[in-house]
């Protein structure tokens, strides 16, 4: 099964996914908490998962060195990331919802973030 994914980079906030679970709870979606940093959101299901560990920080250098944006330097400066992911065959207009719930939420949490289509290789 083929998945698509969005990274939402963004540097320190979160150790884990509990506030950011807290906030979702106020849509009407199913969701439940697998790990600490993985939540499932919505039907069909949305993938939610932080990482923090050292090659995200990389990673996050990476996409601002390949992927010009406006905001490069304070990317490239990212050690976190929360990673949206879903299987491909799901409804396109229902899995662009539930992203559009997510990410102002990770924003409110965290302040300042950056959305990437690694896929595409745009910002969203």
């Amino acid at each position: 099964m083929q998945r698509l994914s969005l990274l939402i980079l963004f540097r320190d906030g979160l150790h884990d996914l509990n506030d950011l679970q807290t906030a979702l709870t106020r849509y009407s979606e199913p969701l439940r908490q697998v790990a600490p940093d993985h939540l499932k959101f919505g039907t069909p299901t949305l993938d939610v998962e932080l990482s923090s560990e050292s090659h995200v920080l990389i990673e996050s250098q990476e996409i601002a060195e390949f992927f010009p944006h406006k905001d490069s330097s304070e990317i490239e400066r990212c050690n976190q990331r929360i990673e949206l992911s879903w299987d491909m065959k799901n409804d396109p207009g229902l899995m662009t919802n539930l992203v559009l719930f997510v990410q102002p939420e990770v924003s409110r949490l965290v302040g300042k973030c950056w959305m990437f289509d690694p896929q595409a290789g745009v910002w969203s």
